[in-house]
């Protein structure tokens, strides 16, 4: 079990709840009420639609002992459109600044960039998921009804006022 100070990070008065790790906790783009926000949380709560996760493990032969308990995710079956406010407001401890991973970048303290890299754009505005997290995680097939995922590489469409990566004009994912 990780301890509270390897999971934090100082950045002056405010603290990054999670620190960045390769397919542990991942770096997330939210787009939600044309704002946008990072956060850094467990990769597991980011499958908007647990109910369709679930069917896809009981039809593959999995046990799962209690197929209807959302509690490891605040009790919300399918994150989509209508109970995004209410995820967000859940997770907001785990929002991060962008000049706090710029921080994070710059002090070196990640073992690797995949550390660093974002995993996941989710906009609640136009009901898509695009994933681009190198694991078989494959977020984007267990996405709300009415919803668009994909599986494609988004780190080029982020607004340059979101790219952390980019510092002092250098690109660090892209040299």
């Amino acid at each position: 079990m990780k301890t509270k100070e390897k999971n934090t990070l100082d950045q002056g008065a405010h603290k990054v709840k999670n620190q960045p790790e390769y397919a542990e906790n991942i770096i997330v783009l939210v787009q939600y009420m044309k704002s946008y926000k990072w956060f850094v949380t467990d990769k597991e709560i980011w499958f908007l639609d647990f109910k369709k996760l679930i069917s896809a493990y009981l039809e593959n032969g999995f046990d799962i002992p209690n197929p209807n308990d959302f509690s490891e995710r605040f009790n919300i079956p399918v994150v989509n459109e209508e109970t995004a406010e209410e995820f967000l407001e859940k997770i907001i401890d785990s929002e991060v600044k962008v000049k706090e991973l710029k921080n994070i970048l710059k002090q070196d303290t990640h073992v690797d960039m995949l550390d660093m890299s974002p995993s996941l754009y989710i906009n609640f505005d136009q009901k898509e998921l695009i994933s681009y997290y190198p694991e078989p995680a494959s977020y984007e097939l267990y996405v709300p009804d009415g919803w668009i995922g994909s599986y494609k590489d988004f780190i080029k469409d982020v607004p340059e006022i979101y790219c952390y990566w980019i510092i002092d004009g250098n690109n660090l994912f892209y040299k």
